[in-house]
């Protein structure tokens, strides 16, 4: 009965705190980029009818190459879902309630994905994916620190560009991240085959993240499978290794990763960044500028870092469980993918108006990571018994109550 009451109210939580999302997407300007998509533009007339950017093997230059799934998401949305709700509210109205719409469903989606890679990926739904809900909610911030540390944009425009490609992409992953040697069956095929080559050209964040991710993970596994073989010739020892690979893991990852490297190649030509370069070695203080930026103006970064930090130390001193260790090597690695991105991110972060490359969307793959991570080590530490169990799980009420 305990255990019910507990459930009922951390569910009670998650979908009032998703309502009261909703009411405040539903006050959310819309944004000027809207008109120029949606239309479309000019500027990005050729770019929606050229999927996969070819025009630019012909030296074309032109609005948005490599963006054209975004673009086109956004432009068949806008064009269909305020007309189908213009029999239930007026015509303006209908835009501001398809904006929110697609805000709220997208915030549920990244805390359902999330919650279930904290979770290890096993299990989609029940108890603890619950838990892990309730911990990562508060980090949803619609105001608040959202300039900081927004998960989801203000403007609608922004939202397609960042947190929808990559709420996406954590979707290309989970079969992977549950089972690596997974199969996938018909159904996943008709889903991963397509996103792997539309998702790298769906705005600028998943190229990046692709590339740090999907060769970062095939060379894992193939070094501990080129380990495990006995010793031979180094290039027979190396083809083994490759064969032994997990086909779909290393079918799916190849191609997002060459698509990935094809999309960086043709956002080369994007007329929108043209004349808004600037020397590499001048980008690096403008990086730190940004990250000290970020991590000073509100307390939205200090206290999910101090979250972690906490967790961490926790971990080291009480975590004496396999989960505990295989969580802070997790930990480890995704410290390892923040500092690669971060110093990827002056190579293709700047702009006119983002003199200091970081910013809340372009850091989105830090500020998940870092959601993750937090509600990872904190649902080990609520599972494992220890002498302060309860009161760190009042810890954890607080935090979340002073974000």
């Amino acid at each position: 009965m305990k255990s019910r009451t507990i459930a009922l109210l951390l569910f009670s939580f998650v979908v009032l705190d998703a309502g009261y999302s909703f009411v405040q997407h539903l006050n959310m300007a819309l944004d000027g980029d809207m008109a120029a998509i949606i239309v479309p533009a000019e500027q990005y007339e050729q770019a929606m009818h050229d999927p996969l950017g070819l025009g630019v093997l012909s030296g074309e230059r032109y609005g948005a190459p490599n963006r054209f799934f975004v673009h086109w998401a956004m432009s068949v949305y806008f064009k269909q879902v305020p007309l189908w709700l213009q029999s239930v509210v007026g015509p303006v109205d209908s835009a501001y309630l398809a904006c929110a719409l697609l805000k709220t469903a997208l915030q549920l989606a990244l805390l359902w994905l999330l919650s279930v890679f904290a979770n290890g990926g096993k299990r989609r739904w029940g108890w603890e994916v619950l838990v892990a809900a309730a911990i990562i909610t508060p980090w949803f911030q619609a105001v608040g620190y959202n300039l900081q540390m927004g998960i989801l944009e203000k403007s609608i425009t922004y939202t397609f560009f960042y947190p929808l490609p990559l709420a996406l992409l954590l979707g290309y992953f989970l079969p992977f991240y549950r089972d690596a040697a997974v199969r996938p069956s018909w159904w996943q095929h008709v889903w991963l085959l397509p996103m792997a080559v539309a998702l790298p050209l769906s705005g600028p964040l998943v190229p990046a993240v692709a590339l740090l991710v999907c060769p970062a993970a095939l060379l894992c596994f193939f070094w501990v499978k080129y380990r495990g073989l006995p010793r031979q010739p180094i290039a027979r020892r190396a083809a083994k290794a490759v064969g032994d690979l997990p086909g779909a893991l290393l079918f799916y990852f190849s191609l997002m990763t060459l698509v990935s490297l094809w999309s960086l190649y043709v956002g080369s030509f994007n007329s929108d960044a043209k004349g808004e370069a600037i020397a590499l070695f001048d980008r690096y203080p403008a990086l730190l500028k940004g990250v000290t930026s970020i991590f000073t103006q509100k307390l939205g970064f200090p206290l999910l870092t101090l979250g972690i930090v906490a967790n961490w130390l926790l971990l080291r001193k009480y975590g004496t469980t396999d989960q505990a260790r295989q969580v802070m090597l997790v930990g480890k690695w995704v410290a390892v993918f923040i500092v690669a991105y971060l110093l990827l991110l002056p190579m293709g972060g700047y702009r006119s108006y983002r003199t200091l490359i970081v910013r809340h969307d372009t850091i989105l793959p830090v500020t998940l990571g870092l959601v993750f991570f937090y509600a990872k080590s904190t649902l080990v530490l609520l599972r494992n018994e220890w002498a302060h169990r309860r009161w760190y799980a009042v810890g954890i009420g607080l935090l979340s109550v002073a974000v």
